[in-house]
């Protein structure tokens, strides 16, 4: 890709130029003039006024660029930032955008629209995909032809494209950064503001936006260290926690293949209403769990698995003893009450409290939710600060204890974004625990995160004695649950829950004890199966090769197409058949089942793919011949 097909210099304000910034010192907008020069393979463009110093870095890394700017007060006394987004200029003026909304159970809903003038997105809080997701990707429907965008939100974020005239012509900006509203930015000297990286490339699909360059981009640049296979106890049991029940789960964990086993919010507390208690993070020794959280932890850990808790660090309730002590170290608005992740005494007093409950009960995973906001900064830094805290807050654990695994979450997949991913180890994509709605969840997903960030969850249950069809009596039936409090169930062949609940860490939130021993079986071979193609999942990337309300197809590969594996899967269907063309080596050979075939006869006749069964997964697992 020509990084010079991305950026214009020619001087017109309001369409040309790498930044648009004004505040105290002005406006800084087209009719910058920049200095350009090349070191280790990144170009460097920096332009100064009145006191003000911008610094754009391009770098080429394999298929993507990698933007990083910085905006840095070079005067002697105090400047304040109004708005500060970096800007691209794209040929043509005539696109379509596509964007995604983002919202609970409903996370990484796309689609594209026209730019008739303009377009755009932003994040509604702190959390990075609350209202939105941090990307953004353009058709230029002169030639088919796409750019990608990709934020990685450090702060709460804005995307947005728009048509400019230039006298009786048309040119097309996207400009990404910081939110402007509210935005009201203080700087001494010599402190500066390192905007989100942006990642973008070209591209060819409108299907999955070429989504595989992204992911092999990340998984080189943030690999994840192991996708492992875990319980949570939540959609089994919610708050009511009987640690005798709770032993039996474990039981079965074990024999099943888990690796590790979490007990979600209610826990903590004092009697039976333990929301008034968030925020003190101190086991319930009159409900709940009723001291016995350590004999489970041991329990657990004797049964070869962590032991994990969960905790909601950024928010607590109004009645804790933790606000009444310290309300300094808290951001009130609305009735939420949030630490504040800007001060560094209230870091400190957060930090203590995980940590120490880390040491009291052995813990080998946790998991960090958020489940309330705020819409603006009431310090006007577009939780600038407040993100930085919250990183630093989590790399001090990580460096005291390294072996501890962190789940993100914040409502579902408010924050499956790709700054969070970095410092975590994976991120909960979504409270909707149904395999329909999460496969549409998922292709969303996956055209902005890699497969290996991305946590699934198998929330089933076992119900007796239904009337079926070609069968006599009464039979059995394993459920889904089809959204997040098991309001709505829902029914899928085993071979699309195999098949979903695999690609990143594999989790369950259901009662294992009670399901039958078949079941039981056929998940502990699903388990083995899978920690066998982990360490394929854990740097593969994927395409999304059919992407429509009844059936879609998606493959994962490694980056020289040595192994993949197909997935396709049914809904409402009414082919017998489809034709599926894989992405692959057409130069190499395969073999997939007990057929070997040449790669190019692959990509141009495809393969034949059964689709009579609905809301079923056909597999297919392709390997380069050597």
């Amino acid at each position: 890709m020509r990084i010079e097909n991305y950026i214009d210099l020619s001087g017109r304000n309001g369409c040309s130029g790498l930044f648009f910034a004004s505040g105290s010192f002005g406006l800084i907008d087209g009719e910058a003039k920049y200095t350009a020069s090349e070191k280790d393979g990144k170009i460097v463009y920096i332009t100064e006024k009145n006191g003000v110093r911008l610094t754009a870095t391009f770098e080429m890394v394999g298929a993507v660029c990698v933007r990083r700017d910085v905006l840095e007060n070079i005067s002697e006394g105090e400047i304040v930032v109004g708005d500060l987004l970096s800007r691209f200029t794209l040929d043509g003026d005539d696109y379509n955008v596509y964007t995604q909304y983002s919202a609970w159970l409903h996370e990484s809903t796309g689609d594209w629209q026209r730019l008739v003038t303009q377009i755009r997105t932003e994040a509604g809080s702190m959390r990075g995909c609350e209202g939105a997701t941090p990307m953004m990707a353009l058709e230029n429907r002169y030639t088919g032809r796409l750019s990608v965008f990709h934020l990685m939100p450090s702060a709460q974020w804005q995307m947005g494209a728009r048509k400019y005239p230039r006298m009786d012509k048309e040119v097309v900006v996207l400009e990404a950064g910081l939110l402007g509203r509210g935005l009201h930015f203080s700087l001494k000297s010599g402190e500066q503001i390192v905007l989100p990286e942006i990642i973008f490339y070209p591209a060819k699909n409108k299907t999955d936006l070429d989504a595989y360059k992204l992911h092999r981009y990340y998984n080189k640049t943030y690999p994840r260290k192991t996708l492992p296979v875990i319980y949570n106890s939540w959609m089994h049991c919610f708050d009511d926690l009987d640690i005798d029940d709770l032993k039996r789960q474990a039981d079965t964990a074990q024999a099943m293949g888990f690796e590790a086993y979490m007990i979600d919010a209610g826990w903590f507390g004092n009697g039976d209403n333990w929301s008034r208690c968030v925020g003190d993070w101190e086991e319930n020794l009159t409900s709940g769990p009723c001291g016995r959280l350590a004999e489970l932890s041991a329990y657990v850990r004797e049964r070869g698995m962590v032991f994990g808790l969960w905790f909601e660090p950024e928010r607590a309730s109004g009645a804790s003893r933790s606000v009444r002590e310290h309300p300094d170290f808290y951001i009130q608005s609305e009735g939420a009450w949030l630490l504040d992740f800007s001060n560094p005494l209230a870091v400190d007093f957060i930090y203590e409290k995980v940590a120490s409950n880390i040491e009291k009960y052995s813990l080998g995973w946790v998991k960090f939710d958020f489940n309330d906001s705020i819409p603006i900064d009431p310090s006007g830094c577009a939780f600038y600060h407040y993100l930085a805290g919250q990183r630093r807050f989590i790399e001090r654990l990580q460096q005291r204890f390294p072996e501890v695994y962190i789940t993100n979450c914040a409502s579902g997949g408010y924050r499956m974004d790709l700054h969070q991913a970095k410092f975590t180890n994976s991120l909960w994509i979504s409270d909707n625990h149904s395999p329909l709605f999460g496969l549409d969840i998922l292709r969303g997903t996956l055209k902005r995160m890699p497969t290996s960030c991305i946590e699934r969850w198998n929330v089933q249950k076992y119900a007796e004695s239904f009337p079926c069809s070609g069968y006599k009596g009464q039979v059995g039936v394993l459920f889904n649950c089809n959204n997040g409090t098991w309001d709505s169930i829902t029914n899928v062949d085993a071979s699309f829950a195999e098949n979903f609940f695999i690609g990143g860490p594999m989790g369950f939130s259901c009662d294992l004890f009670g399901m039958p021993e078949e079941h039981k079986t056929a998940w502990k071979n699903a388990i083995a199966k899978y920690k066998e193609d982990r360490e394929f999942f854990r740097t593969a990337s994927a395409h999304i090769l059919v992407d429509t309300d009844s059936i879609c197809a998606i493959e994962y590969a490694d980056e020289t197409f040595s192994r993949i594996i197909l997935q396709v899967y049914t809904k409402t269907v009414h082919a017998e058949s489809i034709i599926i063309y894989p992405v692959l080596d057409e130069n190499a050979s395969y073999t997939y089942g007990d057929t070997a075939v040449q790669g190019r006869t692959l990509a141009e006749d495809g393969v034949l793919v059964n689709t009579n069964k609905e809301f079923a997964c056909s597999r297919l697992d392709f390997f380069r011949k050597a």
